[in-house]
């Protein structure tokens, strides 16, 4: 009987270990573009990248249909950034070799493992103008599995 009540308070003491929800997101990202219109999107979903195969997350906002971001490191190309567009079947990508005038974008894995799933944490800074396109984000994000 101790041993059930002391995993019964480890869980209420920790409720990521024991299924909860731990992503903590915030910020936004906003997108003004001549040939696609303009869209924001502010995430309130992350999920980490090892389930499919890369380290990073991809970020979606609850019933939205069409404007996700991915956010990925790749150990050949360093970090970038991909948000779909809405209703078209393209994707915007942003590297490190985009003219921006602010590229900060940081991965790292968190101290949780659920199913074998790391928690990723970070966030992702950029500023990018260019002719009829400007993109705006300050999007932090941890607890992602």
């Amino acid at each position: 009987m101790r041993r059930s009540w002391l995993g019964l308070l480890l869980c209420f003491g920790s409720l990521s270990a024991c299924g909860g929800s731990g992503d903590d997101l915030g910020g936004m990202l906003s997108v003004d573009s001549e040939e696609y219109g303009a869209w924001t999107m502010s995430p309130t979903t992350c999920v980490s990248g090892e389930h499919r195969q890369f380290f990073g997350v991809d970020l979606t906002e609850r019933g939205d249909v069409g404007s996700g971001v991915r956010i990925v490191d790749d150990p050949v190309d360093g970090y970038s950034l991909a948000m779909n567009i809405p209703d078209h079947d393209l994707a915007l990508l942003v590297t490190a070799s985009s003219e921006c005038e602010v590229f900060d974008i940081h991965l790292e894995r968190g101290n949780v493992r659920v199913n074998n799933i790391w928690a990723i944490q970070g966030h992702a800074i950029l500023e990018c103008r260019a002719a009829g396109l400007e993109i705006v984000a300050d999007l932090q994000f941890s607890g992602c599995t």
